[in-house]
């Protein structure tokens, strides 16, 4: 067995507490840290998760249980390359482990992207769920229509959430500056838009299916673009695909919801021109045909006029000092990036799969680190000791796992009658609330 391990996990989301309760379990006697730059745990499962999908954030349960052993530590509110460097990180322990997720919008590279109105899904999604750092990049959403760009489940929650009515948001955990925003929109359509074609679209059933169940909005889609019946050598693929069908041909076509609201799921279509001068005011489509299983340009062209595009289509890696990116990704090896120094979850294979996909993605490369580990622990590595001197001597007001129960514990405490939790959304108001706590 792997012993004495000094291990630092950056990054707290899924993919990092799959390697940290791996570990646990695995190499029992490791001391583990697991960094985060926000002063909260678990990353997207509280910053990407759709606010009305609260069964999905249940997984936390799991993840308090491997922050609660005695060799494991929460290290909030400490910055990867501006807090602490990676190469002081690699010489104060044996392993580090990347799991960053990927934290950067992917482009849409055509013109007017940069115009006021247009949003990553990144920014707008962590808008809606109270990440500190885009609690103020509110869009403007005195708009009658937005386009949404993209065919996976991120594209649909954002269409879903901004149809909501407030009444079906209550029971959520959607932030109070975002929901002011969107219960007064006098928002009237929203355009889901995907470059292939119905069958080859990437969203869930489960996601499609809510679109048939708003209070106040109804969906649509051209049905002459679904086939009757899709066949695969894939037979899982095969049923969520007819099933996804299925679905689309039971919205009702053309139909306008109680108050006029509608979904419209377009297909086949790829952005090439962002209109409008500083702000969007519309986008100018190409129309595609398959090939091979690949969206062709056929040419001919569309607008749609829109006062709002939020584009949803993938996430990458950004330029982070002593790792090498590639392709959008840390550049690995299954795994391995360099002589202790390792990669999990999406920044090490992009931005795909469900939270429980990180999984065994992070088992594998706990495997394989304590393979390349069985040696144990170097004694001359100071590990959570030294990154306490660190902080120390640096002045950063870290945050530890305690510090965040007293966090959950205010939000849950200050919630409506039916919401789980009224987040705190600026990370000032979070160690204002654990020094006072402290010093009481």
């Amino acid at each position: 067995m792997t012993t004495g391990l000094k291990v630092c996990i950056v990054g707290s989301g899924p993919a990092g507490m799959y390697a940290a309760g791996d570990l646990v379990k695995k190499a029992p006697d490791a001391r583990i840290d697991i960094l985060d730059k926000l002063a909260t745990p678990y990353g997207l499962v509280r910053a990407g998760v759709a606010p009305d999908h609260q069964t999905t954030k249940n997984v936390t349960r799991a993840y308090d249980k491997v922050m609660e052993n005695a060799n494991v530590r929460f290290v909030g509110n400490i910055r990867l390359g501006e807090d602490i460097p990676l190469h002081e990180l690699r010489a104060l322990y044996d392993v580090v482990i990347i799991a960053t997720g990927t934290p950067k919008d992917r482009s849409l590279n055509i013109p007017g992207e940069d115009k006021q109105g247009v949003y990553g899904a990144q920014t707008f999604v962590y808008w809606y769920n109270g990440h500190p750092e885009f609690r103020d990049a509110v869009p403007d959403l005195d708009i009658e229509t937005a386009v949404v760009i993209g065919n996976g489940n991120v594209a649909l929650d954002v269409a879903r959430i901004l149809m909501r009515t407030a009444d079906e948001m209550s029971t959520s955990d959607l932030v109070d500056h975002a929901a002011r925003e969107i219960f007064k929109s006098p928002l009237k359509r929203v355009h889901v838009v995907g470059r292939r074609a119905p069958e080859n679209a990437q969203f869930s059933s489960k996601e499609l299916g809510e679109f048939a169940e708003l209070a106040a909005a109804t969906a649509y889609t051209d049905k002459t673009l679904l086939p009757d019946e899709y066949i695969s050598d894939d037979k899982k693929q095969e049923r969520v695909v007819n099933t996804n069908l299925e679905l689309l041909r039971s919205f009702e076509q053309i139909r306008d919801g109680v108050d006029g609201r509608s979904i419209h799921l377009d297909f086949l279509a790829s952005p090439i021109e962002i209109l409008g001068d500083e702000r969007v005011t519309g986008v100018r489509f190409e129309r595609n045909r398959m090939e091979d299983g690949k969206a062709v340009g056929t040419g001919e062209t569309y607008e749609i006029d829109c006062q709002l595009l939020v584009s949803c289509i993938g996430y990458e890696m950004g330029v982070l000092e002593g790792l090498p990116v590639e392709r959008g990704i840390v550049k690995n090896d299954a795994g391995r990036v360099a002589p202790g120094l390792y990669v999990v979850g999406w920044a090490k294979r992009g931005p795909s799969g469900t939270i429980g996909t990180n999984r065994l993605d992070s088992q594998e490369v706990v495997d394989l680190l304590l393979a390349d580990n069985l040696r144990g622990g170097d004694p001359a590595k100071r590990g959570p000791d030294g990154l306490d001197a660190w902080c120390r001597e640096k002045n950063i007001h870290v945050v530890s796992f305690d510090d965040w129960k007293k966090i959950d514990a205010a939000e849950v405490a200050r919630a409506g009658e039916k919401s789980p939790r009224r987040k705190f959304v600026r990370t000032r108001d979070m160690l204002s609330l654990i020094r006072g706590e402290a010093s009481s």
